[in-house]
């Protein structure tokens, strides 16, 4: 019997221990909780935060060390748990418990790739719309091409209308001789930055782009904008961007048809300039529009060291009946149903003109062409013994586009009219020594025209397909022709990553960049791959 009370007392004894555990550690969660929702809910402005000083002895305010604890009850708590380690294990985890559920309401970075529909968001790296606190994303984007580009020629020399300016602006001779080629190059790379700060209306991108086709002459090319989003109807921004004048040049390069643009698009599209624009959409979306007015046509000394106050003025509509067409040109995705574009644009611009030159940083720099491939300004290009310093240019295109199952048909087709000239003389051989002056310009006005069409076919859908693409362009001084094709295949059955072969025959090529297969003047066949990938 006795055996049995001391046992029954025991196990009282363990029962109070428990108890008192088990109380200690409901007080303990409750203590944790209190004072970690008090935290929470601080306000920011309760802390010293370290504020930076940009004086040459910086000095940083730091948070106070804790005052000592004058609770006593708390105080034997944490002795308690300190003395017990069973006790400081539950503790533990129920604190990271609490810890956990308080994270998880904070943003995580994520991936946001493109759609059928819908353009390459990139990694989200940070996206808080809690306009109470400070509303702030930060997204991060971008793509390389690497080419290797063979281009074997079908004639040894072109001929221009006037000799073009080289290294130094000496004079050269007309004829010029056509090269073969053959090299691997990294295209172009994109690194972009974008997001909204202190309100969701308030938009930034900035935009780092670069190239080594250029070579040692390479530089980075900055291109971004801030802009205030009012609705989906009405987005105004400002900075730096493509001049809005044609439904290719638009679009980005990693969502066209083939390898690059059309030739007729590089020869007719503008480039690149500081401005201010509007865009947005109307009627469900089944209206788009983009226009503005920039510098002027490109972002050389056209369209930032310009004289004179006439700027460029440029817009792009779309309409879209059926649906929505998406950025690209091809019908990877398959619609079901089909969809068409209908667009149209133009440009009115009276600026200053490039000088081709071996030194220019960006290669998208637009230089004003004759039909043979002559820059504008190149010394009696248009009128013996001038140069033209100034021209207006006119552009105005038409597009369509219709996607179904599979297949995708584009056509766009420019016009342009160069006038109102302004010239200064120019003396063969060159002289140092003579100073330029203005002279009159009485050449006529010069219209050109020419257009782009591809048909693509998907051949497996999300996988493979298959294109074909041709356009020309014509004027009072020539005409060039390319016809050509390939195929694009995504590794992943995705728009992240894209492999392209393409083979083109050009004719008496009007249009000229480092960036696309065209040389102004050649004539042969280029043979190009291209591996994209987008992050």
């Amino acid at each position: 019997m006795r055996a049995s009370h001391n046992q029954k007392s025991v196990w009282r004894v363990n029962v109070c221990r428990a108890r008192v555990r088990f109380g200690g550690l409901c007080a303990i969660t409750v203590i944790l909780a209190i004072l970690y929702s008090q935290e929470l809910r601080a306000h920011p402005t309760d802390f010293a935060l370290p504020i930076a000083s940009y004086q040459d002895d910086a000095e940083y305010e730091t948070i106070p060390p804790p005052e000592p604890s004058t609770d006593a009850g708390r105080d034997d708590l944490r002795s308690a748990i300190r003395s017990d380690p069973e006790l400081a294990a539950v503790v533990r985890e129920e604190a990271e418990m609490i810890i956990a559920s308080q994270l998880a309401g904070i943003p995580r970075p994520r991936y946001i790739p493109a759609t059928s529909l819908v353009d390459l968001k990139g990694l989200e790296v940070y996206a808080s719309r809690n306009r109470h606190s400070f509303p702030f994303s930060f997204y991060l984007n971008g793509f390389v091409q690497v080419r290797w580009f063979e281009f074997a020629r079908s004639v040894e020399t072109w001929t221009a209308s006037g000799p073009i300016d080289g290294k130094g602006g000496q004079a050269e001779p007309t004829n010029y001789p056509v090269n073969n080629i053959n090299v691997f190059e990294i295209n172009r790379f994109f690194l972009t930055s974008e997001g909204y700060v202190t309100d969701e209306r308030l938009r930034y991108s900035l935009t780092l782009f670069g190239t080594t086709n250029n070579g040692n002459n390479s530089a980075i090319a900055p291109l971004g904008f801030a802009a205030w989003k009012f609705n989906d109807q009405v987005t105004m921004s400002g900075g730096v961007s493509f001049v809005a004048a044609t439904r290719e040049w638009g679009t980005s390069s990693r969502w066209v048809q083939g390898i690059d643009r059309s030739m007729a698009n590089t020869f007719f599209r503008p480039s690149y300039s500081p401005g201010f624009e509007f865009k947005g959409k109307l009627l469900d979306g089944e209206f788009r529009y983009r226009g503005g007015v920039w510098n002027g046509i490109d972002g050389s000394r056209a369209g930032v060291n310009r004289s004179g106050t006439a700027m460029a003025w440029a817009g792009i509509v779309a309409w879209e009946p059926l649906g929505a067409y998406g950025p690209y040109y091809s019908d990877m995705e398959v619609h079901r149903k089909p969809v068409v574009r209908l667009g149209c644009s133009g440009m009115h611009a009276l600026t200053p003109t490039s000088n081709q030159s071996e030194s220019f940083s960006n290669p998208e720099d637009t230089l004003v062409r004759l039909s043979n491939g002559t820059p504008i300004s190149a010394p009696g290009a248009i009128q013996a013994d001038t140069k033209i310093t100034k021209v207006r240019v006119q552009l105005a295109t038409v597009d369509i586009g219709w996607k179904h199952q599979g297949t995708a048909i584009n056509f766009e087709y420019y016009f342009r009219l160069l006038d109102d000239y302004s010239g200064q003389s120019y003396s063969f051989p060159p002289n140092p020594l003579v100073t330029p002056v203005p002279v009159p310009v009485h050449a006529p006005s010069i219209f050109q025209q020419g257009g782009a069409g591809s048909v693509s076919f998907c051949l497996i859908p999300r996988r493979l397909g298959i294109y074909g693409r041709s356009g020309g362009v014509t004027g009072l001084n020539g005409s060039g022709q390319e016809y050509g094709g390939g195929f694009n295949f995504y590794p992943k059955n995705n728009r992240q990553s894209k492999f392209t072969f393409e083979a083109l025959y050009y004719n008496r090529s009007p249009a000229n960049n480092a960036l696309y297969p065209y040389r102004a003047g050649y004539s042969g066949t280029a043979i190009q791959t291209q591996m994209l990938v987008m992050w």
